[in-house]
């Protein structure tokens, strides 16, 4: 994310600000080869707790999602397939 005035946010005394706060929501998607819970419960859920609910609040997105397609390396590609339309038909 790029620093600076008009840009996602600045550096000051106290902490970043972020400029981002037109935006009202994001929605984060990711896939992994790991399963979601395992992420979730075995890591720390560092997704959701660093970038999701740390990074995109400093520079000044308040609500945020998190959706994950796990275990994709051993998925079918009718389960992507599923995934990919499921994501299609959600109202973000």
């Amino acid at each position: 994310m790029k620093e600076g005035p008009g840009l996602s946010h600045v550096v000051t005394k106290t902490g970043i600000k972020g400029l981002l706060t037109n935006l009202s929501s994001a929605y984060v998607l990711t896939t992994s080869t790991s399963p979601t819970f395992y992420l979730k419960l075995f890591c720390g859920n560092g997704i959701k707790k660093i970038f999701v609910k740390t990074t995109l609040k400093q520079i000044g997105i308040r609500k945020s999602h998190w959706i994950n397609f796990g275990n994709v390396s051993n998925s079918s590609l009718k389960q992507r397939q599923k995934y990919l339309e499921s994501i299609e038909k959600s109202n973000f």
